[in-house]
């Protein structure tokens, strides 16, 4: 059997649905080599291209043998591959019948072999000299081509599903040109396949070890959150409801399920929050329910107070818009047109609405109807929030299990929370990442390099990552510094499912991440809030990094970081 890096696929990697065709690639190498060959498996580099920017990459499947020389392999899984060259793109079908755009397979492979050489060639472990190097693509759910697919795309460059069940040893044979190396090449040597397991096969001591964790974390997480639906049965006959707990408690899931029930027992119903970007969020999860409206406070105002007729002044200052104007606005227009009236009104994040706003909302709700306001109860950030609400006559309810964040993480949170107690239900998970940097800069620099650690060395999936930062500021200099990298970036608003998100913590509230970065500071930003609402984002992995002081009173009373 062939020598594989890594022994063993990791179990990460066996369960992800998008890794299927790899799998499935790696365990025929296994099958058909003999221990001569060295088959390295997703082995990823950082290069720049011409201009100096960075490049990243991958190379699928890397074939050494110390004879042979090497052969770089690009697998794309599908039953279906196709390539436009009215656009130049490719594409590949899953087997649910959806089409997806691919990279260019054979650009991969091809740049693969070339990144892999220069490496090989740069070693102080390997003597340069020219050896016999090639390419390939593997397609393991497609038939073979009929033919030449281009002058660089011949057919004999690529393996199929027959050929890769019944003659994958010698489509390997042929692109190694196994026994008929060229005149003009060198063997790889056995100092070859040593400097080759020191720049690909190193990285395996850590990789996937984060990966799996946030997968077995989000695993416990779903068991527990069908009990935190019992609240609803509590609050079911009592009219005004202030349901009140910590960060992970569940609240958002909470008025989720109460928006879906009310509406679908035919109520009209309104899900409302301060933020734009939980707004979004709330709007994409909840699209099509009807009787349903979800909107942002301010968005709402402008909407129901145009519909009416009774706009708000324009001749006024911003502040005195949004804290004031629009709610009397939204107060005029019900009045007005009491038809426009919702039936339940939910409010999630009510600790960020002020005293104007629960008028405007106390007139926006039929009479005999529902109000369901969800806050948070940490007094240390929010002590004075909640003091205008309960003029509405609501009736207080308390959420107690974190069924959010890990032991440890809800640890490092509960350093910034006084309130009611609050039990921690998941598992104990990873320990709180601290990253000592002293300035600006170099905080970037870190988080930078910790985004990349678990993007390519952990398997953590870019959609399971948030960057979170102080301010605007920060965020522009963190995209910046990774303008050269192939990770997709996204914001708090736009949320892309399969993209890094990099926003300030403020716009993040209300959101969530398995994984999370933290960049602290403190100039653009109160601490306490920032450490309570940041470190709860996480959900499996909290990585923190900080200056020794910042670390010093974030951490107080935690064990030794």
């Amino acid at each position: 059997m062939a020598v594989l890096w890594p022994r063993k696929l990791p179990r990460s990697v066996l369960d992800d649905p998008r890794r299927r065709a790899e799998v499935r690639v790696y365990d025929r190498l296994a099958d058909v080599l003999d221990d001569s060959f060295h088959v390295f498996y997703s082995s990823p580099w950082l290069g720049t291209d011409n201009l100096g920017n960075e490049r990243d990459g991958e190379c699928d499947f890397l074939i050494a043998h110390p004879i042979h020389g090497i052969l770089a392999i690009e697998v794309k899984g599908g039953k279906e591959i196709s390539f436009d060259p009215r656009d130049g793109q490719w594409r590949s079908t899953d087997h649910g019948g959806f089409v997806h755009k691919i990279k260019d397979p054979v650009a991969q492979a091809r740049s693969a072999k070339h990144e892999i050489l220069k490496r090989l060639n740069e070693s102080a472990r390997w003597p340069k000299r020219f050896i016999h190097s090639a390419h390939g693509v593997i397609f393991p759910g497609t038939g073979s081509p009929p033919g030449n697919l281009g002058a660089d795309r011949p057919a004999s460059i690529f393996c199929c599903s027959r050929q890769l069940q019944h003659g994958l040893r010698g489509w390997l044979d042929d692109r190694l040109k196994a026994g008929k190396r060229p005149d003009n090449c060198e063997a790889l040597g056995h100092d070859g396949i040593a400097a080759l397991e020191r720049l690909l096969a190193h990285p395996f001591k850590l990789s996937f070890r984060i990966g799996a964790a946030l997968a077995e974390a989000d695993t416990e997480f779903r068991v527990l959150e069908p009990s935190q639906y019992h609240i609803l049965d509590v609050i079911a006959d009592i009219p005004r409801a202030l349901i009140r707990g910590g960060a992970g408690t569940g609240k958002t899931v909470v008025a989720i399920e109460e928006a879906i029930r009310s509406a679908a027992a035919g109520r009209k119903t309104l899900l409302t929050c301060h933020s734009r970007p939980l707004t979004t969020n709330l709007e994409r999860k909840l699209r099509g329910v009807q009787n349903l409206t979800v909107a942002g406070f301010h968005a709402l105002c402008g909407r129901i107070s145009h519909q009416a007729g009774v706009p708000p002044p324009s001749n006024i200052s911003e502040q005195e818009l949004y804290e004031t104007a629009l709610p009397h606005a939204l107060y005029r227009a019900v009045e007005f047109q009491p038809a426009l009236r919702w039936d339940t009104i939910i409010v999630d994040e009510g600790q960020d609405f002020s005293a104007d706003w629960w008028i405007a909302i106390d007139a926006c709700l039929t009479h005999g109807g529902h109000l369901r306001v969800f806050m948070d109860s940490n007094q240390r950030v929010y002590e004075s929030a909640g003091v205008s609400v309960h003029d509405l006559s609501v009736i207080p309810v308390r959420l107690s299990r974190n069924l959010r964040n890990t032991k440890n993480i809800h640890n490092a949170a509960s350093v910034h929370y006084s309130g009611p107690e609050i039990v921690a239900d998941g598992p104990d998970g990873l320990a709180v990442s601290w990253v000592t940097a002293e300035n600006a800069d170099q905080k970037i620099e870190a988080a930078y390099r910790e985004l990349r650690r678990l993007v390519f060395n952990e398997e953590v999936a870019p959609g399971d990552i948030a960057v979170l930062v102080n301010g605007p500021a920060a965020r522009t200099s963190f995209v910046e510094r990774s303008s050269g990298t192939s990770i997709p970036l996204t914001d708090a608003e736009t949320m892309a499912l399969e993209d890094v998100v990099v926003d300030t913590v403020r716009r993040f509230k209300g959101l969530e991440r398995p994984a999370i970065i933290l960049i602290a500071s403190g100039d653009e930003m109160d601490h306490r809030e920032l450490a309570y609402v940041a470190f709860s984002r996480a959900r499996a992995y909290l990585c923190i990094v900080s200056s020794r002081g910042e670390a010093k009173w974030l951490s107080e009373g935690l064990p030794d970081t």
